[in-house]
């Protein structure tokens, strides 16, 4: 059984320019996988719809094999990380924790005990919280109700270097359990270079891309070379470069033509990750 599943997908609001159209996508379980696209791309729209926040459009959309909007039983193994929380501001920490964890028959009381102890969770009013104190209560009830399947959206963005850290940690021992899976979206990809099996990519609300990491890096190549090769011809090999006047970077998903066209003048290599998201999205030229 799939541990999310897309087919024909569309979702957003009438009107508005942020929308998913015809998504079609398998994640299997014990699956890392990463969401990357330039903003307003459409990840953010592709998880509230999975979540059921925002309304699907056409297409299916199964999560744990079914509804997750009408399902409670798949939705206590859903945890979710987003950028902003989303917590009633008046509420305090343990008030939180407390309503929170009835509905999820898995929770792990030792963990969250542990968890808040280490990060040293005060027990205030959410709004008296800081921003980064706010997201480490959202990690706290993502990884104590021990979903199967757990979904980030910008979970570590704002974070200081050695929170950022230790809740990478606590993933990397989330992952450690074969039938986990994660579905991860951040801008920070050195996250996603260092845990992230598989990649899905998009590309103004459609899916450009998917696959195993290493093999969809393997499509692209950077090219590097004198201004001078860079000419209209050339030009039409690459998804996007930047020039200036020490030469030109650009990335092409077709590195033979372009090998053979500029041969050794220029330089060849696989992108990160990050360049990936750079210049495939044609942000630079």
């Amino acid at each position: 059984m799939a541990m999310i599943e897309l087919r024909q997908f569309s979702a957003g609001y009438p009107g508005r320019d942020w929308t998913v159209r015809n998504v079609d996508l398998t994640i299997q379980p014990g699956e890392t996988v990463g969401l990357i696209g330039p903003n307003g791309s459409g990840k953010t729209t592709l998880i509230r719809s999975v979540l059921g926040v925002i309304p699907r459009t056409a297409g299916t959309v199964q999560v744990l094999g079914g509804d997750i909007t009408a399902d409670p039983a798949i939705r206590e193994q859903v945890g979710f990380v987003s950028e902003t929380p989303y917590y009633i501001p008046t509420l305090t920490t343990e008030m939180v924790h407390e309503m929170v964890r009835p509905f999820y028959p898995r929770w792990d009381e030792e963990l969250y005990q542990k968890m808040r102890a280490e990060f040293e969770l005060p027990d205030r009013k959410i709004k008296e919280l800081s921003k980064v104190q706010q997201k480490i209560l959202s990690f706290l009830m993502a990884f104590c109700c021990r979903p199967r399947l757990l979904i980030l959206d910008e979970p570590t963005a704002n974070l200081d270097p050695s929170v950022r850290h230790r809740l990478l940690g606590y993933l990397r021992r989330y992952m450690e359990d074969e039938g986990n899976t994660i579905l991860y979206s951040t801008h920070i990809t050195g996250d996603l270079e260092d845990i992230c099996d598989y990649l899905v990519g998009l590309d103004h609300g459609t899916l450009a891309f998917q696959g195993e990491k290493d093999e969809v890096l393997d499509r692209f190549r950077m090219v590097q070379g004198p201004g001078e090769l860079l000419t209209p011809e050339t030009r039409g090999l690459f998804l996007g470069w930047e020039q200036s006047a020490l030469g030109f970077t650009a990335l092409t998903d077709r590195p033979q033509e372009a090998e053979a066209l500029l041969g050794q003048e220029a330089r060849y290599r696989r992108p990160t990750i990050e360049e990936l998201i750079i210049y495939r999205g044609g942000n630079v030229q």
